[in-house]
């Protein structure tokens, strides 16, 4: 990218704008149709319209216009919201949150609170697709949990049906899994299909000092990601080195359109576009969720540990994860091992740093945040952002109580787009009922210095929500109703 580019990059950025439509009459439709619109607008160019009502199309519509995006050529066929942002040409990765495929116990509604719907992910690609024209790349996906099945979460978010629509079409969108491993399970839950995909598309990014984990701890500190091996995390984070592994797909991107799902998290407090920003990395066992022990201890794993049962079996789990993948004992002892914490959970709740006090979990959230914006494609920072970061959140179904993994729906009827993801999560917590000032991922994300994601102040925002410009304060009076917490943050949210 060209020293010109990115200062337009900046200038974008520096702009804030935050769009929310609420409409408690917002649905899903079904795939049948691909996700088109029911209604031929003026600049939809790609002919196929829906039998079957799309107010989620209107929707993300709507979003864009009182945005005050290409005013001037609204309703007409010119008009290109995104071409603000999206230059002909560019390459667009749409980063969506398909973190597990539907399980087999797991009702369609429940599902519904966990992942991006393809409903909004093609509103917001045709209108992609405007801006790019025919010589631009759009990919869709991100790197789920190991254990997830790629083509199944395609196909329980619909994205599989839009995806078959642009290629009948012959139009440049693809599918794009992320992860460098895979590692599926089974219906017993035995570790089956691996698939190790080589380090050819692995970028790492050491941030070093820079990283906001670098204000934790010392040499005796010690950072985890449950369900790897804490070896290759503790080789990745350490006094004076902080890497992450990252997809090269992501970074050789011009532009990131983040869409993320409005639901809670236990490590974290909200999922949301930050959080999302993990859903780049290729290799999950880089990112750093929580420090080995209780404060006491010098961790952030759980609360408390009186008994020091925890620890022990913190021990157990680590030992386990060591034992080989393709080894018979190996994926029986993983099994156990989830066993084992299902019974116990009621005696030790918050565990895995699955509560509000943990503070390593957003560091690295807010940390790969920094990376997505200001890494070139070749994982080198630069002094000002490298790519833009657009969000648009699908919370027409959102998630509360235990996210991300098996959050319970809420029919908010709430989407939220923005050209900056912090105000944008900020918004997001605000729809959730969530005071953003309690949450660090947000707070945190607002107060860097050195790689800034404006803006620092919320008078620099310009937010809208029905078709009206409002006040962050505003947004309080549109709220639904408030999202239940993880149940390690109901005391602190």
């Amino acid at each position: 990218m060209s020293r010109s580019d990115s200062i337009m990059v900046t200038e974008m950025q520096n702009t804030i704008l935050t769009s929310v439509v609420t409409d408690t009459h917002l649905f899903y439709p079904s795939a049948e149709d691909y996700f088109s619109p029911s209604v031929e607008y003026p600049e939809y160019k790609l002919g196929h319209v829906s039998r079957e009502e799309n107010v989620v199309y209107g929707g993300v519509r709507r979003s864009f216009w009182q945005a005050c995006l290409d005013r001037d050529h609204f309703g007409s066929h010119e008009w290109n919201p995104l071409g603000r942002f999206i230059k002909p040409g560019q390459r667009v990765f749409v980063l969506c949150n398909f973190v597990y495929h539907q399980r087999r116990h797991e009702s369609k509604s429940d599902f519904l609170a966990k992942c991006t719907h393809g409903s909004v992910v093609r509103a917001a690609v045709d209108y992609i697709l405007k801006a790019t024209g025919p010589r631009g790349q759009v990919f869709v996906g991100n790197a789920p949990l190991q254990s997830c099945k790629w083509t199944s979460v395609l196909r329980d978010t619909g994205t599989e049906r839009l995806l078959e629509f642009y290629r009948d079409r012959q139009l440049p969108v693809e599918g794009s899994d992320l992860r460098l491993l895979v590692a599926e399970r089974g219906a017993t839950g035995l570790p089956g299909h691996t698939e190790r995909r080589g380090n050819k598309d692995c970028i790492a990014v050491d941030l070093g000092a820079d990283s906001l984990i670098s204000q934790l701890g010392d040499e005796n500190t010690h950072f985890r990601v449950r369900d790897y091996d804490y070896r290759r995390t503790e080789a990745c984070h350490r006094v004076g080195k902080h890497v992450y592994l990252l997809n090269r797909g992501i970074l050789q991107s011009n532009v990131i359109f983040s869409i993320p799902k409005l639901k809670t998290h236990e490590k974290v407090g909200i999922t949301c576009a930050i959080k999302g920003c993990v859903g780049a990395v290729g290799h999950k066992d880089s990112l750093a969720h929580h420090r080995f022990g209780s404060p006491k201890q010098g961790g952030d794993e759980y609360p408390s540990d009186s008994l020091g049962i925890r620890r022990r079996l913190s021990y157990l789990h680590d030992s386990i994860q060591t034992s080989s993948l393709q080894s018979g004992l190996g994926r029986w002892l993983r099994v156990f091992d989830r066993v084992l914490r299902r019974a116990i959970r009621p005696l030790t709740p918050h565990g895995g740093g699955a509560w509000w006090g943990n503070d390593t979990c957003w560091r690295m959230a807010v940390d790969l945040s920094t990376i997505l914006a200001y890494a070139d494609d070749k994982g080198i920072l630069q002094d000002i952002p490298a790519r833009k970061h657009l969000a648009l959140v699908d919370g027409i179904v959102g998630g509360e109580g235990q996210g991300p993994l098996a959050p319970k729906p809420v029919r908010s009827g709430v989407l939220i787009f923005g050209n900056n993801i912090v105000s944008v999560d900020r918004a997001a917590a605000i729809m959730m009922g969530y005071d953003p000032q309690k949450l660090s991922i947000v707070m945190g994300a607002m107060g860097l210095k050195k790689y800034p994601m404006p803006p620092h102040s919320p008078a620099k925002d310009n937010v809208f929500c029905n078709g009206a410009q409002v006040s962050l304060d505003d947004l309080k009076a549109y709220v639904v109703r408030r999202y239940v917490p993880p149940s390690g943050w109901k005391k602190y949210l």
